[in-house]
């Protein structure tokens, strides 16, 4: 991977990320969970987050404008815009140096496969954990079960193989496919589900799956609307933050995992291809689109140390905190850009790249009345660190964009006619970013249908996992020939969590031989030697009136006898 590109080089190779990458939308399954006692709320929340580019000019009666021939005035009578450009007095600007190299961590370095990397995101400590919390609910379901083994505990090796089907179900796109069907016999099942566990053992994994302790949960919730899976979220986050170093461009967007059962934060967004789901903002590398940060949208919190301000501004500085002082970019949407908090995050040495919408006061009248203005034109205001933009796309249309990275009104003659701003190209490049991991996540999707919103955020790790975990291992100094696609990659991700529990199931002794045969390998395969043929005679002592057969017989006098008439005596005393 190239470390060094000129401005140019950089976006070309963004074009070329975005181009390779395809969408496939994929169906979800229905599990039939158990029945917990959920919150009876099922408040659902209308988001107004629309990221549309393009406005609506407005009327040339409903706008003032008092600009002066050097400088326009915006709205708020206050804020200030040079109609010239300011004259750089540097040949290089200081706001993008980028203090820490992107690429792998000390932390990440050494990963040579699929499983090494995923194993760093989803770690032995969180696999552990998600083993005992499903038990401890294990424990209190097992009275529902008249045999014990319907219920049995499960451990780590099972959990990984369990994990393991998941992504190999995603890698059939199956996930819209009854499991019954998978694991069918008749030859249109996948071999491989059915050699790893049984259907039922999958359902019952499925459904007995939790991420926080059950006896501890109601306490939690009365602080935390994301009690059931706040720890294992928060901890998978951790993991992806130390084991990347983010490049110079990130984006911030908000990604909708469908969901349609009861939740109280559930989110309709018409414009989304779910529609109904959970909101969860992400922090997202706009070059390797490696996921960095994760945020649920939980609505309003109770009051506590989880009440949090929603607002736009405050999730982008949460967001943006740990890369404070780091010389980024960040390229954001209309929902998200406002002045002051671009003039915040220049003071953290973060620069912002983002569409604005037409009601903020800082932008002066004339840029918002596009009707006298030539198609393909460009409107530009400057501040000494500060650059905005009003461009004319088609008649009576008009973008607006903000930028602290760019400081000059250049034309991108890659547009052709078109004449677009270098400010409005870059934003174009980097923008999609989180768009992206949905369209990527969506093509293998893990997903199943399911009535709780936990498992609805599992899958999303999940899927956010797999991608990251490529993304550290193509980033080694010598990324393997191998597993460079995402399916390669997938397939071998899958069969390294199913292989532990394989090996452990090939030694089982109610396995049934055909079975086991395919388990091991050929060469280590014994099939058992045929059992002699046993012959049951009647007792000599119990007569024909009880006809008591037995396979037993007298050393002695070599008569048959049966347990009644039989004698116990040592090996000594034989002797």
């Amino acid at each position: 991977m190239a470390r060094y590109r000129t401005f140019d080089e950089e976006m070309q190779h963004l074009r070329n990320l975005l181009d390779t990458v395809s969408s496939d939308e994929e169906n979800l399954e229905e599990d039939n969970d158990f029945p917990e006692n959920e919150e009876p709320d099922d408040e659902e929340y209308f988001s107004n987050h629309d990221s549309s580019t393009e406005i609506e000019s407005d009327s040339e009666n409903d706008v003032s404008d008092s600009s002066t021939d050097d400088y326009f005035i915006g709205r708020d009578n206050a804020t200030k815009w040079n109609k010239e450009k300011f004259r750089a007095n540097v040949r290089i600007s200081a706001k993008n140096i980028v203090s820490k190299l992107p690429g792998n961590t000390p932390f990440s370095k050494n990963v040579t496969s699929p499983v090494d990397a995923w194993n760093l995101l989803i770690s032995y400590d969180m696999m552990k954990k998600l083993v005992q919390w499903t038990n401890i609910f294990i424990d209190s379901i097992r009275e529902r079960f008249s045999r014990e083994r319907d219920a049995k505990e499960t451990n780590e090796a099972e959990m990984k193989a369990f994990i393991g089907l998941l992504y190999l179900i995603g890698l059939h796109k199956s996930s819209h496919v009854y499991i019954r069907d998978l694991w069918a016999t008749d030859g249109t099942g996948i071999e491989i589900f059915r050699t790893t566990m049984s259907s039922t053992r999958f359902y019952f994994l499925l459904r007995c799956l939790r991420f926080d302790d059950i006896q501890t949960r109601q306490s939690r919730k009365e602080l935390d609307k994301l009690a059931p899976i706040r720890e294992f979220f928060e901890k998978f986050v951790e993991n992806c933050q130390k084991a990347y170093n983010v490049g110079e461009y990130v984006t911030i967007d908000e990604k909708l995992e469908s969901f349609r059962g009861r939740c109280p934060f559930r989110q309709y967004m018409p414009k989304k291809p779910s529609k109904y789901g959970i909101k969860i903002f992400a922090l997202v590398d706009s070059r390797v689109f490696y996921t960095w940060k994760m945020e649920i949208y939980a609505g309003k919190q109770p009051n506590g140390p989880f009440q949090v301000d929603n607002s736009p501004s405050s999730v982008v500085k949460r967001l943006m905190e740990p890369l404070y002082n780091s010389g980024r970019n960040l390229t954001v949407d209309n929902w998200y850009t406002s002045y002051p908090l671009s003039q915040e995050l220049l003071q953290k040495k973060i620069t912002i790249v983002g569409t604005l919408r037409k009601n903020k006061r800082e932008i002066p009248p004339i840029f918002l009345n596009s009707r006298k203005r030539d198609v393909y034109s460009s409107t530009f205001g400057f501040q000494k660190e500060t650059t905005i933009v009003s461009y004319i796309p088609k008649k009576n249309r008009n973008v607006l964009l903000l930028s602290t990275m760019h400081n000059d009104n250049a034309i991108d003659l890659s547009t052709g006619e078109a004449k677009k701003p270098e400010i409005i190209t870059f934003y174009n490049m980097t923008k999609g970013a989180v768009d992206v991991v949905d369209e990527m996540a969506a093509t293998y999707s893990t997903a199943k249908k399911t009535n709780r919103w936990p498992m609805a955020v599992f899958y999303a790790m999940l899927n956010v996992a797999a991608i990251n975990s490529r993304v550290l291992l193509l980033s080694t100094k010598e990324p393997p020939a191998q597993n460079r696609t995402r399916r390669s990659f997938l397939k071998s991700l899958g069969f390294n969590l199913i292989e532990d529990y394989q090996k452990i199931r090939s030694q089982q002794t109610m396995l049934p031989q055909s079975l086991k045969a395919k388990l091991v390998k050929e060469e280590d395969f014994q099939p058992s030697a045929k059992k002699a043929k046993v012959t049951y005679k009647r007792c000599a002592e119990c007569g024909s009136k009880k006809d008591r057969k037995t396979k037993f017989v007298c050393e002695k006098c070599l008569k048959p006898v049966c347990m009644e008439h039989m004698a116990c005596i040592c090996k000594k005393c034989t002797e």
